[in-house]
């Protein structure tokens, strides 16, 4: 409550001017992908609320510059106060995942963490004045000996002799994601199938956890010159490790695959279960702090695996395979991301 007692110290000793605000400025500078995060009216509003008193002043020779940018899926905060001949006096940083909210407070709490843990600087010794001889010395206001010296503001520290130490940055919080994209798989189905493909999951920090749902048609309409559609259907659980922009994943699947042939005469129409293990690696670009785009490949070992059977013409002869799942399936993928 310091600003409020200089307030209250101003408002009993009407007679001592105001303490001049310190020589500092601020600017913030937004990079690509950070438009739409506030700039330096915000940060001088919530800086002077926390402290009780504006500490910026427009034609400062001082100058704080707030670098914000995007980088991969996370946001950075660059600071830096650099004096009128343009040397750095003291730099900080920080970065988050949760959007330019969580960063602006951060940057809020790291100025008024530097202004507050200044040291005060020693005041000066007070000049001796030599009354005239003619003339004995004015008394002084009853007012003005009651008055006791003000204490500085915090605008007033020394900006220059700021301790190193950065306020914390605010914790990650837990983000719910929705993804929608198109698949190209190998291996789950004879020849090449497309599809599409659905999740639902929630990040953590460099973590993620998701369920995807995919849907499969067959490109080839034959098997062995004989007529057969053929769909799958896939649920996976996923797992994956995130940086800056490649991810890797861990992740199990089970689906069904249906042929649906069509001479039933020679052919059975029949639903086998497919299961497996696999590992994904992709990339995210963000497109701003809600939406990014991502592309990845993936293998995956089919424990379980489906096939394609001719119906055999009695109980002694065996069901020839027409086709059958490889022990290695692919997939290449293509989404949009959004997160909350």
């Amino acid at each position: 409550m310091v600003a409020a007692t200089v307030l209250l110290g101003a408002g009993d000793a009407r007679a001592a001017p105001d303490a001049p605000r310190a020589a500092m400025r601020i600017e913030v500078v937004r990079g690509p992908g950070t438009e739409s995060c506030p700039g330096d009216a915000f940060l001088r509003a919530e800086v002077a609320r926390r402290l009780g008193a504006d500490p910026f002043q427009d034609d400062a020779p001082q100058v704080l510059t707030v670098r914000i940018a995007q980088e991969g899926p996370e946001l950075t905060a660059l600071l830096a106060l650099r004096d009128g001949a343009g040397d750095t006096r003291w730099a900080d940083g920080f970065g988050t995942r949760s959007g330019c909210e969580e960063l602006l407070s951060g940057v809020v709490l790291a100025i008024v963490a530097r202004v507050l843990s200044a040291p005060e600087p020693a005041s000066p010794p007070p000049e001796p004045s030599s009354p005239e001889p003619s003339s004995p010395p004015a008394a002084s206001p009853p007012q003005a000996q009651r008055a006791s010296p003000e204490p500085p503001r915090p605008a007033e520290l020394p900006l220059g002799s700021f301790r190193p130490e950065a306020a914390p940055a605010p914790p990650e919080r837990l983000r719910l994601e929705a993804g929608l994209g198109a698949t190209l798989g190998l291996g789950i189905t004879p020849g090449v199938a497309a599809g599409m493909t659905l999740s639902a999951g929630a990040r953590w920090s460099e973590w993620s956890v998701a369920v995807e749902g995919r849907g499969f048609v067959a490109l080839a309409q034959e098997v062995e010159a004989v007529p057969v559609g053929t769909r799958a259907f896939t649920a996976a659980t996923v797992a994956c490790h995130r940086g800056r922009l490649l991810f890797g994943c861990g992740l199990a699947t089970l689906g069904a695959v249906r042929f649906t042939p069509r001479d039933p005469w020679t052919m059975r129409s029949r639903s086998d279960v497919l299961f497996g293990f696999g590992a994904r690696l992709g990339a995210e670009w963000p497109l701003s702090g809600r939406w990014s785009v991502l592309g990845y490949a993936e293998a995956t070992w089919i424990v379980d695996d489906a096939g394609l059977r001719r119906r055999p013409y009695d109980r002694a002869t065996p069901a020839a395979v027409f086709w059958m799942s490889p022990p290695l399936g692919g997939v290449f993928g293509l989404g949009i991301t959004a997160t909350n």
